[in-house]
């Protein structure tokens, strides 16, 4: 029975994170019909509860190098962990896990479904070039992480695949119409669903994303529903959000103020007509069911994502404009029938992609 060690953000209650865990998880079980599964995180209880697999504490270095002495593989997992933008510190732990094992345990390394940058920093890239050109197997969710690091001087052969979430089998719409019910004074209403995170411009976030909650209710009558991914840091945001909106109409706002777990959140999305999403996840978990997406970019890793979908560039976040989404939005309604049929297009050529980086893993741990 082969031994696999996932590091990556996990245990934060980040809920795309928790996501790219579930993907990964997943597709390991289907390629393999037995194996025994480790994974570094922040809350080890709460993920081996709800991944059914075995977790250590991420800082234990006792626990890692007991794991690690036995292990077949380290997989480092998804989303954005080599940059030094919303963290200074977080690239050097995870590139210090995979010098663990490859310099002092001699273990096989997989960097799997990986976001890359941007690194800024003079030596992040010297140290994630070293480190980089000494493991295995390198897979990236997108073709601006594969030319990063060859900009940094990463030499090794970079498969290009996607995100690790369309790993995911898409649940049913009945979860989360249950969470619609409860959560909507005003039922059977078309929904559009609103995911913004903290930025530096948080006022003015609030004050176009209230004001679009506004024109969607009034003009397109829609409920929007405000969702918190990373939920703790978001969720604050949203209150402020709906407390913003006009008090004619503020209740018919629906703010998701319960913890979900990623089946409902995808059950939940799969309740929209669009989906507006600021994070990368947001995106991600429309295209997976079914459902449009119009993003907001804060980050590189969103018009990545776009143009992955032969779509045009997000409107950047220093400029969110209610009135230029709500176009967008309008637009989209009126494109209903053919974005959903381009969105299948896309889905499909994700799910090929999904099997081929874990065909990549099989045939590392098999070789």
């Amino acid at each position: 029975m082969p031994k696999i060690l996932i590091s990556g953000y996990y245990g934060f209650n980040n809920i795309g994170d928790e996501a790219i865990l579930k993907g990964l998880i997943e597709g390991v079980k289907r390629i393999f019909e037995n194996v025994d599964i480790v994974v570094l995180s922040q809350y080890p209880d709460f993920t081996a509860k709800k991944h059914n697999v075995r977790s250590i504490k991420r800082t234990s270095i006792g626990d890692m190098f007991r794991e690690m002495k036995d292990m077949d593989i380290l997989v480092s997992g998804g989303g954005s962990l080599f940059q030094d933008v919303t963290s200074k510190r977080s690239i050097a732990y995870y590139l210090g896990i995979i010098w663990l094992a490859k310099r002092i345990f001699k273990k096989k390394v997989m960097i799997y479904s990986q976001g890359i940058g941007p690194v800024n920093k003079k030596y992040n890239r010297w140290m994630l070039r070293q480190i980089l050109n000494s493991v295995d197997v390198i897979n990236v969710r997108d073709e601006k992480s594969k030319l990063e690091l060859q900009t940094i001087g990463v030499k090794k052969d970079i498969l290009v695949t996607t995100d690790t979430v369309f790993g995911i089998k898409r649940p049913c719409l009945s979860k989360g119409k249950e969470v619609l019910t409860k959560m909507d004074r005003y039922k059977d209403k078309q929904y559009i669903g609103i995911s913004v995170r903290p930025w530096k411009n948080n006022h003015d976030i609030t004050r176009e994303v209230a004001k679009l909650c506004g024109k969607i209710i009034t003009e397109l009558n829609h409920t929007p529903v405000l969702i918190p991914f990373h939920f703790h840091k978001d969720l604050k945001l949203m209150e402020n959000i709906k407390k913003e909106v006009d008090e004619l109409y503020r209740d018919k706002v629906v703010l998701m103020d319960e913890y979900l777990y990623v089946d409902e959140y995808l059950s939940l999305i799969g309740n929209m007509d669009i989906m507006v999403a600021m994070r990368l996840h947001g995106l991600i978990f429309s295209v997976l069911m079914g459902v449009y997406p119009v993003g907001i970019s804060y980050d590189p890793k969103i018009q990545s994502f776009m143009h992955m979908m032969n779509r045009c560039d997000a409107l950047d976040v220093e400029h969110i404009n209610a009135d230029i989404l709500f176009e967008e939005l309008k637009e989209a309604i009126k494109e209903n029938s053919k974005n959903v049929e381009e969105l299948e297009k896309s889905l499909d050529s994700f799910y090929s992609m999904i099997e081929l980086q874990n065909q990549k893993l099989y045939e590392l741990i098999k070789s």
